[in-house]
């Protein structure tokens, strides 16, 4: 045999073989086509159910970027606020301010699970952790649910949000099962720079299933009480909004009896107030003047409540009242 035809021999059997390897991988990769697609399909039957539980009027319009699954920017009364889904389970969600101010929350996944946008802007972590899927939606009042879809009876009851709060911010509880998120007015206080409503769950066929929260340091631990009757899937809801939608500033009684003293102007300076509370605050000096001197005479405490654009001067004991 010749070394030239020996080598085309070589040649061919190296080019069956490269063809026979293509075959086989192509053979192991088919199933993975299949597999996306069960995923895709698993993905959209989780945010059929989470867009059952929470409807779908006021989930926010999303872009992708390189960043994030979905990115929503909302206008308010106080301003805008951007809202971003990361882009695994394993991440936060970012919810920024016109003003830079920023919070995240971080998801309970355990897994790096990669986030999809689906049905009207849900974005979908699959098997985020044991039997839970986890889901974000932006909202149109500059907030974000992040929901955990509980599969089966095997899924974890309790979950963990994380927040990465500003710079002296703290949560405190509301009194109605919610929190709020408070940053200091200088010396005179603290306003609700964002609010974190009280949980909620439902089961497959939409009877509430109990839930609650507890706090340990900045982490909402999220409890969920199933049992034998709950019907599978079960959807649970945390939502926060921040950048002062709404809110309640709160004097202390030093602030208090200042500007029970010295008139509204001379006490709290507006500037220390955000837009567009600092605007209102001025409007209504003598109403808030009058306000203080009534919570000072009762050895109370000053609010202002904002909400909905409507501008209510309060007094309020215990809390920040000291």
């Amino acid at each position: 045999m010749s070394t030239f035809t020996a080598r085309r021999r070589l040649a061919a059997g190296g080019i069956s073989a490269l063809l026979g390897g293509a075959l086989l991988i192509c053979s192991a990769s088919a199933p993975a086509f299949a597999t996306d697609a069960d995923d895709t399909s698993r993905a959209s039957d989780t945010a059929a159910a989470v867009e059952k539980a929470t409807g779908t009027g006021d989930i926010a319009p999303s872009a992708a970027a390189a960043d994030t699954p979905a990115a929503a920017t909302t206008t308010t009364q106080a301003g805008s606020v951007t809202v971003k889904a990361p882009q695994l389970a394993s991440g936060s969600v970012t919810s920024t301010a016109g003003d830079g101010s920023s919070v995240s929350l971080d998801l309970p996944g355990t897994a790096s699970s990669t986030g999809t946008k689906l049905g009207a802007g849900t974005v979908v972590y699959l098997d985020a952790a044991a039997s839970t899927d986890i889901a974000v939606q932006p909202t149109i009042d500059g907030g974000a649910r992040t929901l955990v879809t509980l599969k089966d009876s095997k899924a974890p009851t309790e979950h963990r949000f994380t927040f990465d709060l500003p710079e002296n911010a703290t949560l405190s509880a509301d009194g109605a099962g919610g929190y709020e998120i408070l940053k200091p007015l200088g010396d005179g206080g603290v306003i609700t720079a964002g609010t974190i409503e009280a949980p909620w769950a439902k089961d497959a066929k939409g009877a509430p299933v109990p839930t609650r929260y507890r706090l340990e340091g900045s982490t909402l631990v999220q409890e969920i009480d199933t049992d034998s009757d709950t019907a599978f899937p079960v959807v649970a809801d945390p939502k926060y909004t921040w950048g002062i939608v709404t809110g309640t500033a709160y004097m202390n009684r030093a602030e208090t009896k200042k500007i029970a003293t010295y008139g509204a102007m001379a006490g709290l300076a507006a500037g220390a107030l955000p837009p567009p509370l600092n605007v209102l605050y001025t409007t209504n000096a003598t109403l808030v003047t009058a306000k203080a001197v009534s919570a000072n005479s009762a050895k109370q405490c000053l609010k202002i409540k904002f909400a909905a654009g409507l501008f209510i001067p309060g007094a309020y004991k215990g809390g920040h009242c000291k």
